[in-house]
């Protein structure tokens, strides 16, 4: 009987995003097994994007995404944000459809490059960050976690040969 996806799944914690991008580097140096469905390109490219949303603001979603939107950062919204600092992200959550390129988009080289620079834009981003349409206003702190969190939910579906 195959593992469950769970099984296969690599347990990362991540302090900060030097040991994330050495993550990266490891991968794309070594190649990797992927137990998921993205590439590595595809998981530097999604969690970059949603690093930069804080900084350049979140994708305008349909009017009836955006209501219901409202209606869960107002309700479930904190306490979703709560659980994932706690417990980092599950699988099978919804992303916004734009955040997840095709594989033949975005090169592993590529993906870590822009990885890399959208790590060296937060670190040096001194601006106001934009709410979350979901989570509301995160401070650089939290932003710094989720993002952490973000990252070793996909790249934990890498394994490094």
């Amino acid at each position: 009987m195959p593992k469950s996806e769970a099984q296969k799944k690599r347990t990362l914690k991540f302090s900060d995003f030097d040991e994330m991008m050495a993550d990266v580097r490891t991968l794309l140096d070594q190649g990797y097994i992927r137990h998921g469905n993205w590439t590595l390109g595809q998981v530097c490219s999604h969690v970059a994007d949603w690093m930069r949303f804080p900084l350049d603001g979140f994708p305008r979603a349909p009017l009836p995404i955006r209501v219901m939107m409202w209606v869960m950062k107002k309700t479930v919204g904190p306490g979703m944000k709560r659980k994932i600092l706690a417990h980092g992200f599950q699988g099978g959550m919804p992303t916004a459809p734009e955040t997840i390129p095709q594989p033949d988009e975005v090169t592993d080289g590529q993906g870590a490059q822009l990885l890399q620079e959208t790590v060296k834009r937060v670190m040096a981003y001194e601006g106001e960050l934009n709410p979350s349409p979901l989570f509301g206003p995160m401070d650089r702190e939290t932003l710094m976690k989720v993002s952490l969190l973000h990252a070793e939910h996909h790249l934990g579906y890498l394994e490094p040969k």
